[in-house]
């Protein structure tokens, strides 16, 4: 079956910024700003609009003739369905576990499935990374991630 890849790609992009711009209007999103009078998430919706209404340009001005086959052999549709499944793991530990100890091994992992295999190089930037993330954010920029009183590096 032939498909317009630019097409997907845009359609996957324009759902995907639709998806999120739509989430930044719940409850968890619904905190107080810095003292002014806009919300935390206006940039962010800012951005996702943005996305959006980029992405449905290029969708309805996509050539159709820039056709690809598309096929998902069972190497790839099993390396795909890991990635998913690391990624709603990593989605439903992160309250649960806090940042560090929900994206370190996430980040492990999807540099295993990626076929990085310098273990060293590995084991580091999986520790390293998102403590440098949680402190980043966490302290430089006053935007706490999640944590749990049994992991705490407050």
């Amino acid at each position: 079956m032939s498909i317009s890849y630019e097409r997907i790609v845009f359609a996957v992009i324009a759902l995907a910024a639709a998806v999120l711009f739509g989430s930044t209007f719940s409850e968890e999103y619904d905190v107080p700003s810095f003292g002014g009078d806009v919300s935390t998430v206006f940039t962010p919706r800012l951005f996702l609009a943005l996305i959006f209404l980029l992405a449905v340009i290029l969708l309805a001005t996509a050539k159709g003739a820039a056709k690809v086959e598309f096929s998902l052999g069972a190497a790839e549709a099993t390396k795909l369905l890991a990635v998913a499944g690391v990624s709603l793991a990593v989605a439903f530990a992160l309250p649960h576990a806090g940042f560090v100890a929900a994206a370190a091994p996430g980040m492990f992992l999807f540099c295993l499935l990626f076929g990085y295999r310098h273990w060293i190089t590995l084991g580091l930037t999986s520790v390293l990374g998102p403590l440098a993330v949680w402190y980043l954010f966490n302290h430089l920029l006053e935007l706490p991630l999640p944590v749990t009183p049994w992991i705490s590096l407050s």
